[in-house]
């Protein structure tokens, strides 16, 4: 049997019309993702306050928000490419879009939205980047897969790129910044150590958990195990759908490949 024979029989993807009826989908999503992207981007720079373009462009792009949209609308802009699309770093950019996404939007609804107050064009790139984005594309990958692509590897690759993340923002934390208007912030206007959320401000973190409150860093460091936990269980969710919605088919070994993410 060829390794084209293995991956068609191994595959879930659409076929026929339903490539076009993907790529339609994949592109509209990934539209609204990218334009929300691109208008976020626009305000930051051109706000009245914000300590200069690159002062504003820095703290839009110190958000987890930003970095899951930023990765989810170039995982579907490669579907609308190839819906059958498979390969080492896409499984794994794939799966860290998926669980990075659905944590920005459940974080997002639970926790900011209560406290959140956009504005203007605002009011826009917040409904792109936490209601659209995370549940299009999640419904997305229900609908179209492609699948299987998931093993247990790849979702503790997943944590990654939040790691990153987060390694990033607690030692940016170390320093004085002067945040923009519109960034929560505890002095507006003054250079402070700033955080872009409230569960892993330093300063005063506030509890993912009622009950477990702690100052500084150790209080960041429960809700860092919060968010782990929640994005690895998470990242077995997906692969358990991704085995499920494949009739049970595991994903092929990384050497047996036939397209690669390019």
């Amino acid at each position: 049997m060829t390794l084209t024979q293995v991956q068609t029989t191994a595959t879930v993807a659409p076929t026929g019309s339903a490539v076009g009826v993907a790529r339609i989908y994949w592109a509209i999503v990934a539209t609204i993702g990218t334009a929300s992207f691109i208008v976020s981007c626009g305000l930051a720079v051109t706000q009245e306050g914000n300590g200069g373009w690159l002062n504003g462009l820095i703290f839009t792009l110190s958000y987890f928000t930003v970095w899951s949209n930023i990765l989810t609308f170039i995982m579907n802009w490669s579907l609308v490419a190839d819906p059958a699309r498979d390969g080492t770093i896409f499984r794994w950019l794939r799966m860290s879009s998926l669980v990075m996404i659905t944590i920005t939007g459940l974080v997002y609804a639970i926790v900011l939205a209560p406290d959140a107050n956009p504005v203007g064009l605002g009011v826009y790139t917040n409904i792109g980047y936490h209601y659209i984005s995370p549940w299009a594309t999640v419904l997305g990958f229900l609908l179209f897969g492609p699948r299987p692509r998931f093993r247990v590897k790849t979702v503790f690759a997943m944590l990654a790129i939040p790691v990153v993340w987060l390694t990033y923002t607690l030692l940016r934390g170390l320093l004085l910044v002067t945040p923009p208007p519109e960034a929560p912030s505890t002095q507006l206007g003054e250079p402070q150590n700033w955080y872009p959320y409230p569960f892993i401000d330093v300063n005063d973190p506030s509890p993912l958990i009622p009950g477990l409150e702690f100052g500084g860093y150790a209080g960041v460091g429960v809700n860092i195990v919060v968010i782990v936990f929640l994005g690895l269980l998470f990242g077995f969710i997906f692969l358990g759908l991704d085995r499920a919605l494949s009739k049970g088919n595991k994903a092929l070994r990384s050497e047996e490949h036939t397209s690669e993410l390019q």
